[in-house]
């Protein structure tokens, strides 16, 4: 069990269709007065491919829609997730078949790769959380 020292939700959202960069320079904002221990690089292309997702498959990306972003912070550890506006026909799954040539499932295998932790949530009313977490910078194992 995890004990965060900080815990930020925030909803980003637009009169017209969500803009992702508005997502990734709110995440960046926060992180940036709160800490320096995580590489906000890999923070950024994270959150931008969770948003972008929740963007193309739910109605997050019609107009007024937006997602719920939470920031969950401790010396060792950062957690972001991400909650869409439902409506989407699935769950946020990396595809069977998926590589980084396919058109569909490039963003969370990049999300699995590069997170120590990630995975989906089923919110209220349909809606998805996605989530990852990752080590401070002079926490992480190197293998």
């Amino acid at each position: 069990m995890s004990v965060w020292d900080e815990v930020q939700t925030e909803r980003v959202c637009s009169v017209d269709a969500l803009d992702v960069r508005d997502v990734r320079a709110r995440v960046r904002q926060a992180l940036t007065r709160r800490t320096d221990a995580f590489d906000l690089d890999d923070v950024d292309l994270l959150v931008c491919e969770i948003a972008t997702n929740a963007v193309r498959h739910s109605a997050s990306g019609r107009p007024g829609g937006g997602v719920w972003v939470t920031l969950l912070v401790s010396a060792a550890r950062l957690r972001v997730e991400i909650q869409d506006d439902g409506g989407s026909r699935g769950r946020p799954v990396i595809p069977a078949q998926s590589s980084a040539w396919n058109e569909c499932g490039r963003g969370l295998l990049m999300v699995r790769e590069l997170a120590d932790r990630w995975g989906t949530l089923r919110g209220v009313d349909g809606r998805h959380v996605v989530w990852f977490e990752l080590q401070a910078d002079g926490d992480r194992v190197i293998s």
